[in-house]
């Protein structure tokens, strides 16, 4: 049996708006996701490539925190983006700058 609940008509406006409000920001947050565009996700082997370094600096790197990754299935991926914020931010890590310039040349060809 179902019950009958009986709120005035202030609570019931409030209510309303509170999902109304809810509602705006649901679909703001949609919109944002939509509008983000992919990110290309590599695998250490590539990194190590580009970055013209060996598994063990990219190892040391990544337990540093200098190289954000996540991890799937018990293999490392690199966010490319994340790659590129990294260089920028943490002065290459002693990464040669012909690479530097190498990653970056990859990464706007595959964007555009």
């Amino acid at each position: 049996m179902e019950r009958i609940v009986i709120i005035n008509e202030s609570t019931f406006v409030k209510w309303t708006k509170s999902v109304e409000r809810l509602q705006r920001l649901l679909e703001s947050q949609e919109q944002q996701v939509r509008n983000r565009k992919a990110t290309e996700w590599i695998d250490t082997d590539e990194v190590c490539r580009m970055l013209g370094i060996g598994k063990r600096t990219e190892h040391a790197m990544r337990e540093r925190g200098e190289l954000p990754y996540s991890k799937l299935e018990h293999k490392i991926y690199y966010r490319t983006d994340d790659i590129i914020r990294m260089m920028a931010s943490h002065d290459s890590c002693g990464i040669p700058t012909a690479n530097i310039q190498k990653i970056s040349e990859k990464i706007n060809r595959k964007q555009s």
